[in-house]
This record gives structure tokens, C-alpha cells and sequence, in this order.
């Protein structure tokens, strides 16, 4: 229930892992895309990563920026904005964590079962505001928000906030991660202290690294708006759909902006979102992709990143099989491909 699929990340891990080498897939990890030059025949891109081994250096006909901060698409040259208009302020970064063996299996339940009424849970509300008042809650956020997991003496936890940081700044994310795991401590001090059956409880496990909601927006040659999205606005050229609510964190402290698409409706994400402009052979997929600052609260939630991404790929492959670049390829292909594959994809030629 809900708008939420509780899932193991162990096991997922794992199933990326094997679903990749399944597919061929020449994996390399502990990289980082450092920049990228035209090769010089026009026929794709030379990506330079950096390794503990030393430089490797990747030619590739189409390059596919899945980098979530749009590494590689900007040193390709594509254009890119960042923040909101008026002030270029970015949503904050979050760091999520898991808490398990609580004394209260119908806290958990009671989660699993009510997503959006975490509030009400046996007067935590009112425990979280006495702690504010106390001083030991001293998050610039307005709210703790649990979900459940697979397991039923745990739950994942959203409550952190570190604003003015930018993902795309080493020293931010230095910054934003120590501030995040401060607040965690604090987190977590809370549940064990003031809230009947967490006594026990302990932290799991937490993000490997700090979450980064937004950074920069790669200029595609569509713009999706925060009218597409609440409109639910079709496109012709659609390779994925979103339904995840316009979701604004303050860029500057506490408070949330929620504005949900219409009850039963989505709206469409064209291919040329996913097209950065003055550039050729390269696509972005993920929260990266063309959007204003609006529509990106809604795109970037995982599973609308995860279907940008699978039609990117698809793309890539068939610019590579035809011969062209991804502007020269029909968008019916990608399309066809897409459902082919098992994509859930409404065009209009259905």
C-alpha cells in the first residue's frame, strides 16, 4: 500500500549485480568521470575516469550520463542550470538510515500499513514536539517520516536535512555528511529515550554516503515544467511515465511543498529530456535530465529515474545499431523497444 515498495538493499545490490553480468555488461567500479573530449571523427565521446590504478580512458559511440549531478553530460558541453530562479538554491541533502529491533511490532505494522499517516502513531507527534521544545531535537526539519521495510521489526528512516549545499561541491558533500550523521545521532538518541518500545532499538545501517535531492539540470531540448506535471501532460515522444507528487524541501530551512498530481492520472517524460542541447551522441538519464526546478522535485524519486534510465539505454543502443545520433532516431523505435522489453509505457499509438 502506498507509494512506496519496501525493498532489502542487500538483495538488491545483488540482483543489479547479476542482472547486469546476465546482460554482458563490462562493469568497473571505484570510478569517477573526470572529463571527456570528442573524438576525432565525430563518432562519440572519450571519457577519462580516475581509478586507484591511474587514468582509464573509455571510447564510447553514445555516452549515457546516469551521474545524478550530470558529471559528464556538462564536460561534454552540454548546457546546464542549477537551483531555483530566484535564488539559485538547491533542495537539501538527506541521509536515510534503518532502525531495527524495536519492542512495537504494530509500530511497524501500523507504518506499513497507514504511509501517510506516520503522524498519528501512538501520540508521536506530539512526543517529537516536546523534544523540539526540550532542545534535543534540533533538525531543520519539520517532520520524522518512517517507512517499512521487508522486515517487520524495522523501518527506514527520512528525517535529516542539511540546506545550502550543492552536490556537485567536494566540500559541501564533506560538510553535509557529518552534519547528516550528526543529526542521526540525534535521531536516534530520541527514539531509544522518548518513544515507549524503541528502548532497545539501534541503527542498522545508514547510507553509504549522503543523499543529494537536486544539483545540476542538464538543458535538454524539451524543459519539462511544474505545469506539465500537474497537468498531466502527454507528449508524443513519452519514454516514461511519473506520478510521484511536485516534492519541494526548503532550500533554506523547515517546510515542505506537496501538490500531487491528479487522483489516477501521470504525466509523460518525452525523449527530449533526455537530448542535452549543442551536443550530439549523448543522452542523460535520472534526476539530471532537462527540467525546471518545479518539475525536478517530482522526476528525481527513484523509480521515475530508474524508467529515464532504461530508456536511455535503449536509446543509446539503437543511435549505435542505426548509425545515428539520438536527435536522427525516430522516436517510435525507442517506443517499440521499450515495450518490447516489458516497459509500462502508454504512446499514442496504443
Amino acid at each position: 500500500t502506498g507509494y512506496t515498495v519496501p525493498f532489502d538493499p542487500e538483495l538488491f545490490k545483488l540482483s543489479l549485480l547479476e542482472m547486469m553480468d546476465e546482460s554482458g555488461v563490462r562493469m568497473l567500479f571505484h570510478s569517477f568521470a573526470s572529463g571527456a573530449l570528442p573524438l576525432d571523427d565525430g563518432s562519440g565521446w572519450r571519457v577519462v575516469f580516475e581509478t586507484k590504478s591511474g587514468p582509464v580512458v573509455i571510447d564510447a559511440g553514445v555516452v549515457v550520463d546516469g551521474t545524478g549531478d550530470g558529471d559528464v553530460a556538462t564536460a561534454c558541453g552540454a548546457p546546464y542550470e542549477i537551483g531555483r530562479p530566484e535564488d539559485g538554491l538547491v533542495q537539501p541533502m538527506t541521509l536515510m538510515f534503518r532502525v531495527a529491533d524495536f519492542a512495537r511490532p504494530d509500530f511497524a505494522d501500523y507504518v506499513r500499513e497507514h504511509p501517510d499517516q506516520w503522524r498519528g502513531v501512538h501520540g508521536l507527534w506530539d512526543l517529537i514536539e516536546e523534544a523540539r521544545a526540550e532542545g534535543e531535537l534540533r533538525l531543520p526539519r519539520e517532520d520524522i517520516l518512517f517507512f517499512a521495510t521487508p522486515h517487520p521489526r524495522e523501518i527506514a528512516v527520512n528525517s535529516t536535512r542539511v540546506n545550502r549545499v550543492l552536490g556537485s561541491n567536494v566540500w559541501d558533500l564533506t560538510r553535509a555528511e557529518y552534519t547528516a550523521r550528526r543529526q542521526l545521532a540525534q535521531i536516534d538518541r530520541f527514539l531509544r529515550t522518548r518513544v515507549p518500545g524503541f528502548e532497545e532499538s539501534y541503527v542498522v545501517q545508514s547510507g553509504t554516503h549522503v543523499g543529494v535531492r537536486e544539483s545540476r539540470r542538464v538543458l535538454g531540448d524539451y524543459r519539462l515544467t511544474g505545469h506539465d506535471i500537474l497537468a498531466a501532460r502527454t507528449f508524443p515522444d513519452v519514454v516514461a511515465h511519473g506520478a510521484y507528487p511536485v516534492d519541494i524541501h526548503n532550500p533554506r530551512g523547515s517546510g515542505t511543498v506537496l501538490k500531487r498530481v491528479p487522483q489516477g492520472s501521470f504525466y509523460d517524460i518525452p525523449l527530449r529530456c533526455l537530448v542535452p542541447r549543442d551536443t550530439e551522441r549523448l543522452l542523460v538519464a535520472g534526476r539530471c535530465i532537462s527540467g525546471t526546478h518545479v518539475a525536478h522535485s517530482s522526476y528525481r524519486v527513484m523509480p521515475i529515474a530508474m524508467a529515464t534510465g532504461h530508456a536511455a539505454g535503449v536509446c543509446a543502443a539503437l543511435t549505435v545499431r542505426h548509425g545515428r545520433g539520438p536527435r536522427g532516431l525516430p522516436y517510435r523505435l525507442v517506443q517499440r523497444e521499450l515495450l518490447r522489453q516489458g516497459a509500462r509505457l502508454r504512446t499514442g499509438a496504443d
